[in-house]
């Protein structure tokens, strides 16, 4: 959510059971007009009412959010693979992901690549079910694949159908049969509806195109014509000017967000000598994005005005540039990316889903131990703002000719922040102990042998045919870099030929140095993704700087009654904060611009253990988050379940006994994340875990004691903390 840019309405469905009693002073955005529509999201409690999904579109809600965080991940686990399992119990306890979030497929077919009809009835729609059944629409923003997953897609369906649509033209090896997983993902709206255009090659409406590109065509279809049409009637006079201005004014009140449009409303005002709408406009757009410098002082529309005082200040207040690309944006599931790479209003632009793998561990990939090695590294590396260097290699070879062209813009980017960069004329970076990032072409390297060494967070970036092919040895993977250090790499799952809009642009490098997430960086810099496969931590971000909060009251396990305040302090926080979002139990309950004071009716919840996490959003165009996480107890009916076993490190060949207990309902449910793995039914009894189930790693297992009665509350104990002992393969495929 765009909390200091544009309202946002919520749907009635989230209005209920009243959990949150909220008593704050709600701000809206100061130089805006716009009406803020909605403040708060209202937990559904036991009363939910379930969203009913139609899975291409509508299982996400149209309410904006902020994302960035482990909140906003569904992590998904292979069942039937170890390794799937060791990675992501690695991952989720590296990142914090919320039980909620994890989801685990058991029908995985046990294949490099898998046909498009088996990705969507197997992984795909199941997927999206669980988010809308588990109540995250309006959070999730990045689907995330464990280890042990297909990594190609065969799209020959597709590809029949791009070719009937678009004729003679089609030339069938730009368009292979085959796709990454990860892409299929992050299209998976048009998937779902057999829609192939996600294979064009400008396809990404995230992508950051240039300026003079994103001010002609912030729509498609009719919309633009009308666009069209009315910024034409800036060189008219009378009638015929207002006319078009009123156009672009209801444009503008209809998609607040686009940058564009506010521009064009800036030129129009100033042609017509209205100062203060002039400059009022233009600040909005270059508040939602509009931020070159050098174009704004090329345009003639402004020739007016260009001495005033206002004017002139809040130019000089825009950022420089040097790529002459529209700035980099935080991603958000919930935006409407227009084919301008701004945000327009709902259903007038594309929806997508960030998706990355954490690893491949067989064929040609890399081990459990190096892929449990990178992730901690990577975790690490967040707001560290490293010091190093960004190497871009330049040979004879095509694979760096093609991108050549454009290192300048990223190293001039990158010069603006104050990073060092270097161009390369070797196939890799030699003996350098500063690798922050690389972007290079080459068919094979060994890396050992440069004598260089990745940064914790480093984004290395290979143009060749197969880093992505795991099943021969052809040519070095792209997960090689990872096995060294590196956080993030992607590669092609098909021969994608020499074609720049398939691959990261070097500007990739500026968009992570600038704050985003290796995922956001990722995909704001390829304007045709969809052979290609990102493997890494999404959430990566080294050189943010998030905001601090605090909960002051209650304490960590405190044990609550009735209604309770909830205190949160931001006053050490370095950035300005947008706004807050509340999640409990892993699903988000309140958002809203400011809080003075909150109270919790925690009657609406049951007795037993609960996780409340405060997220501040930062107010910039990035929208870095910080989170305080409070765990509690609640005790309003004496009603109780406990959790116990002896075994707390044990090995992996042992099983793991757990006793359970309660003096509340009829049975015991005991779930691993949010998987059942065993019931008692009775008050008190014992079951069994075995590892082969949970996987290596630290695992947290609960129990919730339940009524046959269900409209009652579930009452939950508090978490067991258990780490599976073993032996990480060093090798992959084992």
């Amino acid at each position: 959510m765009r909390y200091n840019r544009f309202s946002v309405g919520f749907p009635d469905v989230h209005q209920n059971t009243k959990l949150l009693m909220h008593k704050t002073t709600l701000r809206p955005p100061g130089s805006m007009s716009l009406q803020f529509l909605s403040q708060q999201i209202f937990w559904i409690g036991r009363n939910l009412i379930a969203v009913l999904m139609m899975l291409a579109v509508t299982c996400i809600t149209d309410s904006a959010q902020a994302g960035g965080g482990p909140e906003n991940v569904f992590l998904v686990i292979n069942e039937q693979s170890l390794s799937s399992k060791l990675v992501a119990n690695h991952y989720t306890d590296l990142r914090k992901i919320p039980p909620k979030n994890i989801l685990y497929l058991n029908s995985v077919p046990a294949k490099d690549a898998i046909t498009n009809q088996d990705f969507q009835k197997l992984i795909l729609e199941p997927i999206l079910k669980a988010i809308a059944r588990r109540k995250l629409n309006g959070s999730i923003d990045y689907i995330v694949y464990s280890s042990g997953f297909p990594t190609r897609v065969s799209i020959k369906d597709h590809q029949e159908l791009l070719k009937a649509a678009v004729g003679k033209s089609f030339i069938a090896k730009y368009y292979g049969a085959m796709a990454s997983i990860t892409s299929m993902t992050y299209y998976s709206s048009r998937i779902l509806q057999n829609d192939p255009t996600y294979m064009a090659l400008s396809s990404n409406n995230y992508y950051r195109i240039p300026y003079p590109q994103a001010l002609a065509n912030p729509f498609r279809g009719e919309l633009l014509k009308k666009y069209q049409n009315a910024t034409a009637g800036l060189r008219a006079e009378g009638q015929e000017f207002a006319d078009a201005q009123n156009t672009l004014i209801s444009m503008a009140k209809n998609n607040p967000g686009q940058a564009a449009v506010l521009y064009q409303l800036a030129r129009f005002f100033a042609v017509e000598g209205d100062r203060a709408n002039a400059i009022s406009f233009l600040t909005r757009a270059i508040r939602m994005g509009w931020k070159n410098k050098q174009f704004i002082q090329r345009d003639a529309s402004f020739s007016g005005i260009k001495n005033d005082v206002l004017f002139k200040g809040l130019v000089d207040r825009v950022p420089e540039s040097r790529s002459n690309m529209i700035a980099s944006h935080g991603f958000r599931n919930a935006y409407h990316w227009a084919p301008n790479g701004m945000i327009n209003g709902p259903g007038k632009g594309a929806r997508y889903f960030l998706s990355a793998m954490l690893s491949i561990t067989r064929g040609e990939g890399i081990s459990d131990y190096d892929s449990v090695n990178y992730l901690t590294r990577a975790v690490q590396a967040d707001f560290s703002h490293p010091k190093g260097t960004f190497y871009f290699t330049r040979t004879a070879d095509v694979r760096t000719t093609t991108r050549f062209p454009n290192f300048q813009k990223s190293i001039g980017e990158l010069n603006l922040l104050d990073h060092q960069s270097r161009i390369a004329k070797q196939i890799m970076p030699e003996r350098r102990d500063d690798v922050l990032g690389l972007t290079c072409g080459t068919s094979k390297f060994d890396w050992a042998a440069t004598g260089s060494r990745f940064l914790p967070g480093a984004i290395a970036d290979n143009l060749t045919s197969t880093g992505a092919m795991f099943t021969n040895k052809s040519q070095t993977k792209c997960t090689e870099f990872l096995r060294f250090g590196a956080a993030g790499a992607c590669g092609t799952v098909t021969e994608p030929y020499s074609i720049q809009a398939k691959f990261p642009h070097p500007l990739i490098h500026a968009h992570y140095a600038k704050g985003c997430s290796l995922a956001e960086a990722y995909y704001q810099s390829v304007h045709g993704p969809f052979q290609l496969l990102l493997v890494g931590d999404p959430l990566c971000q080294p050189f943010a700087t998030p905001p601090t909060i605090r909960i002051t009251s209650p304490s960590p396990m405190d044990v609550v009654k009735e209604k309770f305040a909830l205190k949160i302090d931001s006053s050490q926080s370095q950035v300005n904060i947008a706004g807050y979002e509340i999640f409990l139990d892993g699903v988000m309950v309140l958002r809203t611009r400011s809080i003075e004071n909150l109270d919790i009716d925690s009657g609406n919840i049951g007795d037993g253990f609960h996780e409340l996490r405060v997220v501040a959003v930062a107010s910039d165009e990035i929208e870095t988050r910080g989170q305080a996480i409070l765990p509690f107890l609640v005790n309003n009916h004496d009603h109780q379940v406990t959790i116990e076993t002896e075994q707390f490190r044990p090995e992996f060949k042992d099983k793991i006994i757990i006793n359970a207990s309660t003096n509340y309902g009829q049975r015991i449910i005991i779930k691993l994340n949010h998987k059942t793995v065993g019931v008692i039914n009775a008050q008190k009894g014992t079951t069994s875990l075995s590892p082969t189930v949970a996987g290596m790693g630290k695992i947290k297992i609960r129990a919730f004691a339940v009524s046959d009665d269900k409209s009652a509350l579930s009452v939950s104990s508090t978490p067991l903390l258990i780490d599976v002992r073993g032996t990480l393969s060093q090798q992959p495929g084992l």
